[in-house]
């Protein structure tokens, strides 16, 4: 089993993600009117192995991604496809009480997956595969052929314990070549065709949900326990502008104070598009 991911091990963010807890969403496509128009998750499965979706996540990850999605008033679907078989199937995901479910609403021949796919992400790609960083997949490889592509992970977001309502969006960024004190993703804004679409998404999503959008930076090679934390205020075609001063003024050592700095900066303004 093979779940689709872009998602890169890291020891003190994966510790971090379980800790405060963080969750992601794989998938958030966005329509050409900037409207959202579905959460998607993806695995592949081996020739031997029987598709079990209750399991590929917990019922606390399953309940929040389900719980973003109804927040955007859009659908959760779970794309699947099993070794030697030439077609993905489809389903939808519902929760009530806890109580998860998964409605198998199509099956999509190999040339008909990418005409879905278009029919949902209304937007061209955003960046290529290799600079996202994705992993192959079947669901690349079709989507590829076809001269699409996926797009569109939410890195992390953060619920209330209670209400399950979004609290905050998650950026995360992180550094091969400098430490965190160096490290400045604003730097990089324009680099190689410039950054904006990538930013333009999450301002989106941050905005529609009338929450906080935060950036985080690691370092790949560190032992640390440490990140830099920055408030993102707007972006420009021209620049990102931080709310507070750029994640490398403001590195913060362990998953306690990371909680603490978290819950005080829940209550920032959506940023902004100029």
């Amino acid at each position: 089993m093979k779940i689709r991911s872009t998602e890169k091990p890291h020891s003190f963010a994966d510790k971090l993600r379980k800790a405060i807890p963080i969750y992601d969403l794989q998938g958030l496509t966005l329509g050409s009117n900037n409207n959202f128009t579905a959460g998607i998750e993806a695995v592949e499965y081996g020739p031997e192995e029987k598709v079990d979706l209750a399991n590929l996540f917990s019922v606390k990850e399953w309940e929040a991604k389900w719980s973003l999605c109804s927040h955007l008033s859009v659908p959760l679907y779970v794309l699947t496809h099993s070794s030697g078989n030439e077609f993905i199937d489809a389903f939808q995901l519902s929760v009530n009480n806890s109580n998860i479910s998964f409605h198998h609403f199509n099956k999509f021949a190999f040339g008909k997956f990418p005409e879905w796919w278009a029919s949902i992400k209304g937007r061209a790609q955003l960046k290529s595969l290799y600079e996202a960083g994705s992993r192959t997949s079947i669901f690349d490889d079709l989507l590829e052929k076809r001269g699409l592509a996926w797009g569109g992970n939410i890195d992390g977001f953060l619920l209330g314990q209670r209400s399950m309502k979004p609290q905050a969006i998650l950026e995360t960024r992180i550094t091969s070549k400098s430490r965190l004190e160096y490290y400045d993703p604003a730097d990089y804004f324009r680099y190689r065709g410039g950054d904006y679409k990538t930013w333009e998404p999450l301002i989106l999503l941050a905005k529609e949900l009338d929450i906080p959008l935060f950036l985080l930076t690691f370092e790949r090679r560190s032992t640390r326990d440490c990140l830099g934390f920055a408030v993102i205020d707007s972006i420009s075609t021209e620049e990102l502008c931080y709310r507070n001063g750029p994640p490398n003024d403001n590195i913060i050592q362990g998953i306690e104070r990371i909680r603490q700095q978290f819950k005080r900066k829940l209550s920032e303004e959506s940023p902004s598009i100029q």
